[in-house]
């Protein structure tokens, strides 16, 4: 009760002097008066001011906020939709260079889309989508050989890339004698029978040579990474590396031979 009985002074104090100062501020006559009242007008006036503009601040936050917000998902929409073009435009690029290896006769060339990689640096498995492929169809990107068909089943098939140990490919180098073969190591490729007269430069590219009528000739193999002479023998140890980067191509070609091997 004395609360309750304080709290009603007090309000009725503050209402006596706002009474009094619009008492003042009609009856009184002359500039004086409004002079002398002013400053407590100002105190009283400034709570409201004060609400007013933060009202108008917090008015403002919210309207930039939700501007921010649309900024943002337009970018990320625009950042999506960048991606997905680039995306396109680097699978076109990579269909269009598989065109121009499909020149090569006595195969049906047809594109499949790589669907899944073994989790090697350079997988030795991929996963293909594709349709109507048969066991050791050669595959190959646009910028080399990539492996044979190892296994189909429906719309799919599973790819033994080159690293594959158990995959030997006739090589060559173009406009000489060698007659070499590349076969898998893991992470890496070692070129077996290369005779010392015709040990091949590092950087020199080794082809197929089409020997044994499996892979098409003429397709880009491997790179010479090393080549070390070994005392007493008539063969050299020469190392190289893919030329095709699989890990980052979308489609690759199928070459299905016409006529199959006897």
């Amino acid at each position: 009760m004395i609360s309750i009985s304080r709290r009603y002074r007090l309000w009725m104090a503050v209402v006596m002097i706002l009474l009094s100062f619009y008492a003042v501020s009609r009856f009184a006559v002359g500039s004086s008066a409004m002079l002398a009242m002013w400053p407590a007008l100002e105190v009283l006036h400034a709570p409201v001011q004060w609400w007013q503009s933060a009202e108008l601040w917090l008015t403002e936050q919210g309207s930039l906020h939700k501007k921010y917000l649309a900024f943002e998902k337009k970018s990320q929409q625009q950042a999506a939709l960048i991606q997905e073009v680039n995306s396109l435009r680097e699978e076109n690029r990579q269909l269009r260079k598989i065109l121009e290896i499909s020149d090569i006769t006595g195969y049906r060339w047809h594109a499949a889309k790589v669907r899944g990689r073994s989790p090697e640096t350079m997988s030795q498995r991929l996963v293909l989508q594709v349709d109507d492929v048969s066991r050791d169809d050669v595959i190959v990107s646009s910028e080399g050989l990539v492996g044979v068909v190892d296994s189909t089943s429906e719309n799919h098939a599973t790819v033994r890339t080159i690293f594959d140990a158990s995959l030997v490919v006739p090589v060559t180098i173009p406009g000489t004698a060698l007659a070499a073969i590349s076969r898998g190591q893991g992470e890496s490729l070692s070129i077996e029978f290369v005779p010392l007269e015709l040990a091949p430069k590092p950087g020199q590219i080794l082809y197929t040579s089409g020997a044994g009528g499996m892979f098409p000739p003429g397709i880009a193999v491997a790179r010479i990474t090393r080549v070390r002479p070994i005392p007493g023998q008539l063969f050299i140890s020469v190392s190289a590396a893919p030329v095709a980067h699989w890990q980052r191509d979308t489609w690759l070609a199928v070459a299905s031979q016409l006529h199959a091997m006897p």
